[in-house]
């Protein structure tokens, strides 16, 4: 293991990288290419309403948000539940809670701003068959992206430059997603009113 313990916090005993913090930048990253993968099923939900490109901003939005507000809380958890176990049954436990936690993001956070701007625009939301399609996805998307931060990070922190460049790109993408969601919220509401 390259890890040390400084205080509370497990760093990479070369570069200094802090492996939670790696570890989110891991999981922001594997989901803004997920969401860009999975925007053209997204879109599909409800037609001819969401440009495909600017859904997978707003998508990318919402998963720098998840990984780096809720997503320092999950890591902390599943580490916690994690600490005793065997080292090979770990990113089992970090990906059962990154599926569950995702899952659940996609369908109230994800599905909930579709809704607020399909709603007033088109008078459609998403159906129940595609919120349960949307779940699936965000499961699937939270273990791939959680499963690969606990068995990539270790090796990946002594890219130091590497991890913050990156870090800045999903920070950059959720930035150009914001101002796509506020044109969107901002287009609604010139139409409802």
């Amino acid at each position: 293991m390259a890890a040390t313990q400084q205080g509370s916090v497990t760093v990479h005993e070369k570069s200094g990288m802090p492996i939670m913090l790696t570890q989110a930048i891991i999981i922001a990253a594997t989901l803004c290419v997920c969401e860009l993968v999975c925007a053209p099923m997204y879109v599909g939900f409800i037609p001819n309403l969401f440009p495909l490109l600017p859904w997978a901003l707003v998508a990318m939005l919402l998963a720098v948000a998840f990984t780096y507000i809720v997503g320092f809380a999950l890591l902390w958890c599943a580490e916690s539940f994690a600490y005793r176990m065997k080292r090979k049954a770990q990113p089992i436990v970090y990906s059962i809670i990154g599926a569950i936690a995702f899952a659940v993001w996609t369908i109230w956070v994800v599905l909930g701003i579709m809704n607020m701007i399909a709603g007033p625009a088109t008078g459609q939301i998403v159906s129940k068959n595609n919120t349960v399609m949307a779940g699936i996805n965000g499961g699937i998307l939270g273990f791939a992206s959680f499963f690969c931060a606990s068995t990539l990070a270790e090796r990946v922190a002594k890219y130091r430059k590497t991890l913050i460049v990156v870090g800045i790109c999903t920070i950059v993408l959720a930035i150009g997603g914001g101002f796509v969601l506020a044109s969107m919220l901002n287009a609604v509401h010139l139409t409802v009113s």
